[in-house]
């Protein structure tokens, strides 16, 4: 098992790729706490958890709040006395156009997918520091490496904006033996995606299944990744057996993106 022992905090952990990770990560051996707010869904994954005879804590917060976030991390001490790993998964898409763009929209992107790593981040790298060793991987997209189309632009730029947040916190934490990196999905078969093609079909005037078939059509290998296919990037990636690899955003795509 390559995460025997190791405590484990996931964000967005309540389903999709979280819920993925989060049963990936048990079946490594790995303890979790896991954060999102809807209490519900994460039991749900919990009782998952508990099934792989790993212990889990539910921790229901909104991520893009501080204080709510310093909670969590405190609960999560309280039940495992360390983090070793953190996760961040926690994300969501808006479509709007540029002319007219609402702050709302903005600050509620920005506040989870950009706002939120740095929070959670903030405090847990100091008790990481202490020990001198840590996992940080962040959930970027393959938006943080082009303009994937029109109307996304509080979201292209809060994924844009989270590599160069990893890149960052690599050069400040490699001398303490923290690796921290982002992986770059494409697209990946979870609600954010299948709310991603309501909204298409609402602005090409086309079906869902239309706006589907153009997703696919734009990948190399024609299909649409499954959240299960990019647990093994990140079990590497917060390893043991990735402790040569940080500062990196590496896709996991299908080739959409080959940079």
């Amino acid at each position: 098992m390559q995460l025997a022992g190791k405590v484990v905090l996931l964000t967005g952990a309540s389903r999709g790729m979280g819920r993925a990770f989060a049963l990936g990560c048990a079946r490594e051996g790995a303890d979790l706490a896991l954060v999102a707010r809807n209490k519900q869904l994460l039991e749900e994954v919990a009782g998952e958890v508990r099934a792989l005879e790993r212990r889990v804590l539910v921790a229901p917060a909104d991520v893009a709040n501080p204080q709510q976030v310093k909670e969590a991390v405190r609960k999560t001490r309280e039940a495992f006395g360390r983090i070793d790993i953190l996760l961040n998964n926690a994300g969501v898409l808006e479509n709007e156009p540029i002319v007219g763009h609402s702050d709302e929209v903005w600050n509620r992107v920005m506040g989870i997918n950009l706002f939120a790593p740095f929070y959670f981040v903030r405090e847990v790298i100091g008790e990481m520091m202490e020990r001198r060793s840590g996992r940080i991987l962040i959930l970027s997209s393959t938006s943080g490496k082009i303009a994937i189309g029109p109307n996304r632009a509080a979201y292209v730029a809060s994924k844009h904006g989270v590599i160069g947040l990893a890149r960052e916190l690599a050069l400040e934490a490699a001398p303490y033996g923290i690796n921290v990196n982002c992986i770059c999905p494409g697209a990946v078969m979870t609600d954010m995606l299948r709310d991603s093609f309501k909204m298409m079909s609402r602005d090409l005037k086309k079906t869902e299944a239309e706006v589907e078939q153009i997703w696919r059509n734009r990948m190399p290998q024609k299909r649409v990744i499954e959240p299960d296919e990019l647990v093994p990037m990140a079990i590497l990636l917060i390893s043991d057996a990735g402790s040569a690899i940080t500062g990196q955003a590496i896709n996991v795509n299908g080739g959409t993106v080959m940079i």
